[in-house]
């Protein structure tokens, strides 16, 4: 009978350590959680404040994008009527040795002439303001690289924050809890980490992406304006070699714009394709398809006739009829295609190309309404200068397409991220629930033990003293005066 009652006090002294050791972990585990809460708030915080400020960027600088664009246009415009002048004020000093019926042409390239002045005084001021746009870009650009380096900063000490925080926690109670305990943790905290990790990655792309967009904006305006200088001086030097071959004519029109698509920096095969048949009551082949980002095509059909124009070149002044009248040919054969109808999904016009610069220029002067009549027809008249700032244009349009999904998938990571982290924090408090259950659970094993009439150990003392056992270990002293100062 004697072992029985020396078995049962050395199970409830067990117990009774057993029970203190849980709640001293319990309780230090506790504060650990609600320590580890207050600095992800804050945390998160800053994160969202870096977000705001990145995107009110991303606005500004398509606002100073479009500006940019807006000049560029008009300083195209002065470099194409500089060139034109330079080639009629030499016209008009031979006219002016032969004789005096030339007047009218004359009179016309003072006209042109004062029109370059006014152009050129007001290319002045669009270089002054282009200068005033580049230093606002650089200012942005070093803002922006700030920014970077902010969200950088916070993403990192996020990190640390998280490793450092499940690195103590994981130290301090690897001795403590039980295997299973401690791999249901790092099945917690290990993907928290890894999101942080591919979300930093995605952030750091974007950023240097827009980074090298940012740097290339001045090269891609200097490039533009000598790209379209070449062009123009191509197409003048072959228009005499081609006249009359109309094979040869066909050809070049190609070769030109074979040219304005290399240097568009769009695809073939991705944004644009070669010769795509359409079939409606007819089979129809136009020279390019050009692909945009909002699931619509551009149609470019290439289309020139340069006898008419070489003879008025040449001086012969009835020949500027016949040239108006070819370009209108074209544009109402074109017209006849209805390839706006055709394809579901294209605009609603397509462009005519004319690739001689000159030819253009000539007909929409001598016929301002050419370009309003072709409009009406859903045609609209294109030059190398022109179609190469257009797909140009588009070629950014792209460049901006994809970095609007990437940061699509950032949003979505972040979240994801967030998703992630409210999870982890309902584990904690769960974790926090129990422990307080546990606690409520101890005190109810500490009242039966040692508080209260008949307490067990005022029970077990009193018996050790009455049968004269004597364990290997006494009870301490302090828990003993506690329960029989509780009889």
């Amino acid at each position: 009978m004697k072992e029985i009652y020396l078995v049962v006090i050395l199970a409830v002294l067990l117990a009774v350590v057993i029970a203190g050791f849980m709640y001293y972990l319990m309780k230090k585990t506790k504060l650990e959680s609600e320590k580890l809460k207050s600095e992800f708030e804050e945390l998160n915080k800053i994160y969202e404040e870096t977000k705001n400020k990145f995107q009110y960027h991303m606005a500004q600088e398509a606002v100073m994008q479009k500006e940019i664009e807006n000049l560029n246009e008009k300083i195209t415009d002065y470099e194409e009527l500089k060139k034109e002048y330079e080639n009629l004020n030499n016209e008009k000093n031979n006219i002016l040795n032969e004789n005096s019926a030339l007047k009218e042409k004359l009179s016309f390239l003072e006209k042109i002439e004062e029109k370059y002045q006014n152009l050129l005084e007001e290319n002045q001021k669009d270089k002054a303001l282009i200068k005033e746009l580049q230093t606002k870009i650089e200012e942005e650009q070093k803002s922006f690289e700030e920014k970077l380096s902010i969200i950088k900063k916070s993403e990192e000490e996020l990190k640390t924050a998280f490793e450092n925080v499940a690195n103590k926690i994981l130290e301090e109670n690897a001795k403590k809890l039980s295997n299973e305990g401690i791999k249901n943790f790092e099945n917690i905290l290990m993907p928290l980490n890894n999101n942080l990790n591919e979300f930093k990655q995605k952030v750091d792309k974007l950023y240097e992406s827009e980074i090298k967009n940012i740097s290339s904006l001045f090269n891609e305006l200097k490039n533009l304006k000598e790209l379209n200088q070449q062009l123009s001086q191509e197409a003048n030097n072959l228009t005499k070699a081609l006249k009359g071959d109309v094979k040869k004519v066909g050809n070049w029109g190609e070769v030109v714009l074979e040219r304005i698509l290399e240097m568009s920096g769009l695809r073939e095969g991705e944004e644009f394709k070669r010769e795509v048949v359409f079939k409606g009551e007819k089979t129809y082949r136009p020279d390019v398809v050009v692909y945009m980002p909002n699931d619509r095509i551009v149609i470019i059909d290439s289309k020139v006739s340069l006898n008419a124009y070489d003879e008025y070149v040449s001086g012969n002044e009835d020949a500027l009829k016949n040239h108006l009248l070819s370009i209108k040919s074209h544009i109402d054969k074109l017209a006849e295609k209805k390839y706006e109808a055709l394809v579901h999904n294209s605009l609603d016009f397509v462009l005519m190309f004319v690739p001689i610069e000159g030819a253009l220029m000539l007909a929409l002067e001598s016929d301002p309404g050419l370009f309003e009549y072709a409009f009406k027809k859903r045609i609209i008249l294109t030059s190398p200068t022109t179609l190469l700032a257009t797909l140009r244009s588009i070629e950014v349009s792209w460049r901006y397409e994809k970095q609007a999904k990437n940061i699509a998938e950032i949003v979505k990571m972040a979240e994801n991220l967030y998703d992630k982290v409210r999870g982890f924090v309902d584990d904690f408090e769960k974790v926090g629930d129990n422990l307080a259950k546990a606690q409520k659970s101890y005190e109810g094993a500490k009242n039966k033990l040692i508080t209260g009439r008949g307490n067990v150990i005022s029970q077990i003392s009193k018996l050790k003293d009455k049968s004269g056992i004597k364990p290997k270990k006494e009870l301490p002293n302090e828990l003993v005066e506690i329960a029989k100062a509780e009889e």
